[in-house]
C-alpha cells in the first residue's frame, strides 16, 4: 500500500466502526473490547485541514502552512480487530482528521471544544483534547514512535537502518508487530517532477497488548536509547541543552495528535512518498512489560552515564552559543531599559543560564508588545494567563502564544514554554544588595528576613514554626546548606574596603552564620503560618469556599496552581447538582466490588476527606479491606489518594505495631511533606497507641532524627491502610473506617475492565475535586441538616463536613438510579466485632456472668473455679481466661489482673466489670448489666447488615443498565421512578 492514495471517509474500507462506553456496553461489547486495537479519530470543523499545507512561493521554493490548533470537531472511538485495519485506517484519513492513540472511555462519541469553551457553556458530551477525558485505555492499542531527526553532521537514517537501531537497543521488539510509514511532508514533488522534499520524518507503529503501559514503556526506550548510544545533547538558539533520541519523548500522551492524513496540495504539488512496510503483522500483540523490565538498574546507569557524557561534550558549544546569544542580545536591551551593556548581560545570562527572567528583561506579548518582567510583577491582575513568546527564542514556532505567565499560582510566578517540550522560567525583582560588616549580624539578619517576606518562598510550618520551602506542591525542611544557596540566589551580599583611600564594593558569599541565625529564630521569623498546600479549590472549615491562589491567612492554607483557570465552585448548588457531582465523583470507583451500603458509605466519605484533609483538623483513617489478593484493594487506595493529592501515592510496607516504630515512620512522613499515607498489605492485628495518637492529634510531635530537637508539625495527612481480611486492635477500631470490596471469584486478579481507575482521576482530578465539593455545599445551602445521630469524637469537623453530607445526600440517591450509601460510621461497629480484645472481653464478661453474677470475685477466685469445675460456664470461663492470660501452658494471675484493669468500664453487650473491694489484699471485680430498656434507647438508628448476609441477599449485577447502575453492587434503575434530573458525566 502507499500513503499518497486517495483517502476514504474514516470507517470506510477496512476499518469499521465501533462505539463502546464504560457505561453502556453489554458484556459481549466490552469482551470484544478485550481483543480490538482501540484508537480515536479526531475531526475537525475548526479549522478546516489538520495536516499541512505546501504550495510554491514566489521564488519557486517550498512553502509551508503548519497546522493550526484544534478549536471544535468531534472525535470517535475506533475498535479495530487487527493491525491490517489500522493500516487501512491511516490510508483512510482526510485532511481534517488525525489519531489519537488514547480514548475517551465516558465518551466514545463526543464533540470537542476548547477548554474556554467548555467552561462558559458546559454541554452534554461535549469535552476538550486533554487528559481530564482521555487515558490510553488497559487494552489493546498502538504505541507510536515518531523519529524526526538525527544528529548534526549524521546521515538521515534509511527507513531499515532507523527499524536497525531501534531492534538493537530494544531487541525484545523484534517479533512486534510494526508499521512504517512516512511523514506528510515526505516526497513533495512539483508538476515538472522536481522533488522538494526528500523522506522526512517517520514513524512506527507497534500494536501492543495494553496501551496504559505506552508511557512508562517510552521512558524505557528513552533510556535504553541513551544507554545503547543513540542520545545525543541538541543546543538551543539560547544555549539550552535539549536531550534527544532517534525517537521524540514527548509523543507518548493519550491526547496528543498524530497528522498522519496525507497533506493539502497546491499549485500543481504532488506527493510522491514511499510505501509503508509492515513487519510482522500477524505475530502476537506485543507486551510492553517485557520492555518496560528491560530498564533495569544496569541500564539506568549506563543510561545516565551516557547523557553526563553527552552533556559534557556539549558544554564547549553550549557555552558558546550562550556568549553568542547574549553578545546580541545585550545591547538592544541596554537600550531599551536604558541601563548598561554589562548590567544587560547579567540579565540574559541568568535567563539562558538559571532560567531566571530578571525584571529588565523583556517579553513579546501575543499581541507583538514589548513587556518587562517588572511590568507583570507590578500588574499580576492585568498579566496573569496572558499569553507570550518563548523568552529565549521569540520566533520559535513563528508562535506569540507558546508561552503564558502564572502570576496567581500561589508559588513563584513564572512564565511556562512549550517550546523544546515545554521549560519553566522563574520571575524575579532584581536582587537586593546587603553590606557584610563587622559589629551589623542583627541588621544584616533583619534585612534578610524583611526580603524574604517580599520574596514570599519561605514559610514557617505549623505551630513548632519549623521553616519549610515548597518543592513543588510538597513542603520540604529547609536546611543549614540550602538556606546558603538560596540567600546567595536571592541577594548580592558585599563587603567595603579601602583601597588607596578609596572605598571599594568586594563580592562576599552569604555567611554561614546567617543562615544558623535565620533557622533559630523559630517562632519569631513572621513568615506566613504555613498547615498545609493544596493543589485545588476546598473549603474551609467553617465551610467557605477557598478558590483564590496565594497563602489564606484564615486556614493557614497556600493554594497552588498550574492551571490557567480555576475551577468554580458552586456557592448554593440545588440537590440535583449535588446528585450530578456525586454521579461523576462515584463514577472512577463505581466497578470495585464493594460489597454493601455501608462499605460504599466508607468509599464516598473517603473520596470527600481526600478533597477536604488540609481543612479538617483531625480525620479517620481509611482501610480498604478483601478476602483475596487482586481483588483491588490498592488501586482503590491509590485512587483515593490521588484524589487528594494529585499525585498517585507511594504504597509503603507497613511498620511493626511497635509504637517506637510507628511513631517514627508517620513524623518522617509528616516532614517530608507527604500528603498520604498508604500503608499497603498489613498482615498482622493493626493499632497500636502511636497509630491512636496520630490520627486523633491535630498537631505531632517527636524528635528530629539525628538532631536534639524536637518538632511540631501540623498533621493534615490522608492515612490509608490496605490488607486482605484486615483486623484492627482496641481503640484503633474507632479511629480506622474499613470498607470492604469481594469480587466472589477464585482469581480476581485476572478480571478485566475498560478504563483506568487511577488514570480517570489524575486525569480528572480538578473536576472531580469540584464535585466533592458541590455535594458539601449543597449539605451547607440545605441548611446542614444533621441526619447522622451524634457527632464522631475526636473527630467533630470530619463529622461536620464529611459524614453528615454523605448521609443528607444518601436519602436521595435511589429516585436518582445511583446506589445506597450508608452511615460510614456503622463500619465501627464491624470493626469492634473483630476486635481480638473485643471478641475477648465478650467472651470473658459472659462466661463471668454465668460463673458470678454480680457478686464480688477476685481473680484468684475466677482462675480456680474456671480449672478445677467441668460444668458449661466454668469451661467457657476458661476459654475466655485462656485467651488472655495462657503462658506456658498455665493462667498468670498477674497477666489476667492487669488485662481486666485495663477493661474498667468498658461496655460489650450491656456488660462491664467495675472495681470492688479489696479482700485479703486482692482486688475484686464486680459485673455490672444495664437493663434491657436501655440497651434498647442504645442502639445506632442507622442500622446495617452484615457482609455475609448482604452477599446472600443483594441480586446479581446486571449488564442491562442505565447510567451507572449493574456494577458494584447498585441497583437497576427504573426508567419510571428515576429522579428527573439530567446528570453528565
Amino acid at each position: 500500500m502507499t500513503t499518497d492514495k486517495k483517502a476514504a471517509p474514516a470507517g470506510t474500507g477496512t476499518a469499521s466502526k465501533t462505539t463502546f462506553s464504560a457505561f453502556h456496553s453489554t458484556s459481549s461489547a466490552v469482551d470484544n473490547l478485550q481483543t480490538a486495537i482501540t484508537l480515536t479519530v479526531i475531526e475537525s470543523s475548526q479549522p478546516k485541514f489538520l495536516t499541512k499545507k505546501f504550495s510554491l512561493k514566489p521564488d519557486g521554493t517550498l512553502g509551508k502552512t503548519s497546522i493550526a490548533d484544534l478549536s471544535r470537531g468531534r472525535c470517535e472511538t475506533f475498535a479495530l480487530e487487527n493491525f491490517g485495519e489500522f493500516a487501512g485506517l491511516l490510508d483512510g484519513l482526510e485532511s481534517n482528521q488525525a489519531l489519537a492513540y488514547g480514548v475517551s472511555p465516558e465518551h466514545p462519541k463526543a464533540h470537542i471544544v476548547t477548554k474556554a469553551a467548555l467552561s462558559a457553556n458546559p454541554t452534554p458530551n461535549t469535552i476538550t483534547r486533554s487528559r481530564e477525558f482521555f487515558q490510553f485505555a488497559p487494552a489493546p492499542g498502538v504505541m507510536m514512535l515518531d523519529h524526526d531527526g538525527v544528529q548534526d553532521g549524521q546521515d538521515e537514517l534509511t527507513p531499515d537502518k532507523l527499524r536497525a537501531k531501534l531492534l538493537n537497543a530494544a531487541p525484545m521488539l523484534c517479533d512486534a508487530p510494526m508499521l512504517w510509514r512516512p511523514s506528510a511532508s515526505s516526497g513533495i514533488t512539483t508538476a515538472d517532477g522536481q522533488q522538494l522534499t526528500r523522506l522526512g520524518g517517520q514513524r512506527i507503529y507497534i500494536a501492543v497488548t495494553d496501551a496504559s503501559q505506552i508511557p512508562a514503556a517510552g521512558k524505557a526506550l528513552i533510556d535504553l536509547l541513551w544507554a545503547a548510544g543513540l542520545g545525543w545533547i541538541r543546543i538551543g538558539g539560547a544555549g539550552q541543552t535539549l536531550e534527544r533520541t532517534i525517537f521524540d519523548s514527548s509523543v507518548w500522551q493519550p491526547e496528543r495528535l498524530d497528522f498522519a492524513a496525507i497533506p493539502v496540495l497546491a499549485d500543481g504539488l504532488t506527493r510522491e512518498a514511499p510505501k509503508a512496510m509492515s513487519f510482522n503483522e500477524h505475530s502476537p500483540l506485543t507486551d510492553l512489560r517485557i520492555l518496560i523490565a528491560a530498564d533495569d538498574g544496569s541500564v539506568k546507569a549506563s543510561a545516565k552515564k551516557q547523557r553526563e557524557e553527552a552533556l559534557r561534550a556539549a558544554t564547549p558549544k553550549r557555552d558558546e552559543a550562550r556568549a553568542a546569544w547574549v553578545a546580541e542580545r545585550a545591547p538592544e536591551l541596554a537600550k531599551q531599559r536604558s541601563i548598561t551593556e554589562d548590567q544587560a548581560q547579567v540579565i540574559l545570562r541568568r535567563a539562558c543560564e538559571k532560567r531566571t527572567l530578571m525584571g529588565d528583561f523583556l517579553l513579546k506579548s501575543s499581541d507583538g508588545v514589548d513587556v518587562t518582567v517588572g511590568d507583570l510583577l507590578d500588574n499580576p491582575e492585568r498579566w496573569h494567563g496572558k499569553r507570550f513568546a518563548d523568552p529565549l527564542e521569540p520566533t520559535y514556532g513563528n508562535d506569540n502564544r507558546i508561552a503564558w505567565a502564572n502570576l496567581r499560582g500561589g508559588g513563584r510566578p513564572h512564565l511556562y514554554s512549550h517550546a523544546h517540550g515545554g521549560m519553566r522560567y522563574n520571575l524575579v525583582r532584581p536582587s537586593q544588595r546587603i553590606q557584610l560588616a563587622a559589629g551589623q549580624r542583627a541588621r544584616v539578619t533583619d534585612s534578610l528576613l524583611d526580603l524574604e517576606r517580599q520574596r514570599g518562598e519561605l514559610y514557617d510550618f505549623g505551630d513548632g514554626a519549623s521553616l519549610v520551602r515548597l518543592a513543588g506542591a510538597r513542603t520540604v525542611p529547609v536546611t543549614r546548606d540550602w538556606l546558603i544557596d538560596h540567600f546567595d540566589r536571592c541577594a548580592e551580599f558585599f563587603s567595603v574596603k579601602m583601597v588607596n583611600e578609596v572605598p571599594m564594593q568586594i563580592p562576599q558569599d552569604a555567611p554561614m552564620w546567617l543562615a544558623a541565625s535565620v533557622l533559630a529564630k523559630n517562632g519569631e521569623r513572621k513568615f506566613p503560618r504555613l498547615s498545609a498546600v493544596i493543589t485545588a479549590p476546598i473549603l474551609r472549615r467553617d465551610g467557605s469556599i477557598l478558590a483564590e491562589p496565594g497563602h489564606d491567612h484564615e486556614s493557614s492554607l497556600l493554594f497552588v496552581t498550574d492551571s490557567e483557570t480555576v475551577p468554580r465552585v458552586p456557592d448554593r448548588p440545588t440537590v440535583q447538582q449535588a446528585l450530578a457531582a456525586l454521579n461523576r465523583l462515584w463514577a472512577p470507583v463505581r466497578l470495585f466490588p464493594m460489597v454493601d451500603d455501608v462499605d460504599r458509605g466508607v468509599v464516598l466519605a473517603a473520596l470527600i476527606t481526600a478533597c477536604l484533609r488540609p481543612s479538617l483538623p483531625t480525620s479517620p483513617a481509611f482501610g480498604l479491606d478483601a478476602p483475596a489478593a487482586g481483588t483491588g484493594k490498592t488501586l482503590l487506595a491509590q485512587v483515593v489518594g490521588a484524589l487528594g493529592s494529585g499525585e498517585t501515592p507511594a504504597a509503603m510496607p507497613p511498620a511493626s505495631n511497635k509504637d517506637e516504630e510507628c511513631r517514627k515512620r508517620l513524623f518522617a512522613s509528616l516532614r517530608d511533606g507527604y500528603k498520604s499515607i498508604l500503608w499497603d498489605n498489613v498482615r498482622d492485628v493493626f493499632g497500636n497507641s502511636a497509630i491512636d495518637a496520630f490520627l486523633t492529634a491535630p498537631v505531632f510531635a517527636d524528635r528530629i532524627l539525628g538532631v536534639s530537637e524536637t518538632a511540631c508539625l501540623p498533621n493534615r495527612a490522608l492515612f490509608l491502610v490496605t490488607g486482605n481480611n484486615l483486623r484492627l486492635l482496641g481503640d484503633t477500631c474507632r479511629r480506622v473506617l474499613v470498607a470492604r470490596i469481594d469480587a466472589t471469584i477464585d482469581t480476581p486478579y485476572a478480571r478485566t475492565f475498560d478504563f483506568d481507575p487511577l488514570q480517570t482521576v489524575l486525569g480528572r482530578r480538578e473536576s472531580l475535586v469540584i464535585d466533592a465539593l458541590t455535594i458539601v455545599r449543597a449539605w451547607i445551602t440545605a441548611g446542614r441538616p444533621r441526619l447522622a445521630e451524634g457527632r464522631t469524637a475526636s473527630f467533630e469537623t470530619w463529622d461536620d463536613l464529611v459524614r453528615q453530607p454523605v448521609v443528607w445526600i444518601s436519602q436521595f440517591t435511589h429516585d436518582a438510579g445511583l446506589p445506597a450509601f450508608a452511615d460510614p460510621l456503622s463500619a465501627t461497629k464491624r470493626a469492634f466485632e473483630h476486635d481480638p480484645e473485643t471478641a475477648k472481653l465478650r467472651a470473658i464478661l459472659d462466661a463471668w456472668a454465668d460463673c458470678f453474677g454480680s457478686h464480688p470475685t477476685t481473680v484468684a477466685e475466677a482462675v480456680s473455679r474456671a480449672t478445677n469445675n467441668a460444668d458449661d460456664g466454668s469451661t467457657a470461663l476458661r476459654d475466655a481466661i485462656d485467651e488472655i492470660a495462657s503462658e506456658r501452658g498455665t493462667i498468670n494471675r498477674r497477666i489476667l489482673g492487669r488485662w481486666i484493669e485495663r477493661h474498667v468500664d468498658s461496655r460489650r453487650g450491656g456488660r462491664w466489670f467495675v472495681r470492688g473491694n479489696i479482700r485479703r489484699g486482692s482486688p475484686t471485680w464486680v459485673l455490672r448489666t444495664e437493663s434491657p430498656a436501655t440497651i434498647d434507647r442504645a442502639k445506632p438508628t442507622n442500622s446495617h447488615q452484615t457482609h455475609h448476609d448482604t452477599r446472600q441477599q443483594s441480586p446479581a449485577p446486571s449488564v442491562s443498565v442505565v447510567g451507572l447502575v449493574g456494577y458494584g453492587g447498585f441497583v437497576e434503575a427504573n426508567p419510571e421512578t428515576s429522579f428527573p434530573v439530567e446528570i453528565e458525566i
